[in-house]
């Protein structure tokens, strides 16, 4: 029985996946991938119902680093913790768990951060290339104040189904741009 348990334990701590990639090397790594990280549709679930986002081929590092996480498990019983005052909602890996990487800055003039679209926080500190955060995303709520966003956070997609769950998330009740009951999520690929 304890050599179970050891078995266990360690499995639990040496046999979690390794989301890291090297940072040095973050493009090389994601376009190795690119076979396996095909896909551009995701489901968000929610307590608060479901909602469907696409990701946009004009920025495939952010595209495929999503798309990884994804497959890999990190977007499991993760969290929406944090309203962004008027302007929408972030989720993701907090910052007690930061991914050692970054991605590459894709910003593109078209992709502008209009209500329903899907972009990448940032790590503000050490980052002149204004690379995003691995892990941390919104989705804009509200087209005119998400507009002086436009080039400082990498917009890569956007929601197709469900706003409406966003906006209930947006809606319940927070203090100081954290959620009274943060809103617990998973998010799978679609076919």
């Amino acid at each position: 029985m304890r050599i179970l348990i050891l078995f266990f334990a360690f499995c639990l701590f040496s046999c979690q996946s390794n989301w890291n990639l090297d940072p040095v090397h973050v493009k090389e790594s994601l376009q190795k991938g690119a076979d396996q990280w095909t896909e551009n549709k995701v489901l968000v679930t929610t307590r608060l119902g479901d909602f469907e986002m696409e990701l946009d081929p004009r920025t495939p590092l952010h595209r495929l680093n999503f798309i990884r996480l994804v497959k890999m498990g990190y977007f499991e019983d993760r969290y929406f913790y944090r309203i962004v005052y008027v302007t929408g909602i972030q989720g993701g890996g907090e910052y007690r768990d930061r991914l050692n990487y970054l991605v590459p800055a894709e910003y593109i003039d078209e992709l502008k951060p209009v209500r329903g679209s899907l972009a990448m926080a940032r790590y503000d500190e050490g980052n002149p290339e204004q690379a995003s955060s691995p892990s941390e995303f919104f989705i804009v709520t509200d087209t005119e104040q998400a507009a002086r966003f436009y080039k400082k956070y990498v917009v890569f997609g956007k929601v197709t189904k469900g706003m409406a769950v966003v906006d209930s998330i947006f809606n319940a009740k927070s203090y100081d741009e954290k959620p009274v009951i943060p809103v617990k999520f998973d998010i799978m690929v679609l076919p």
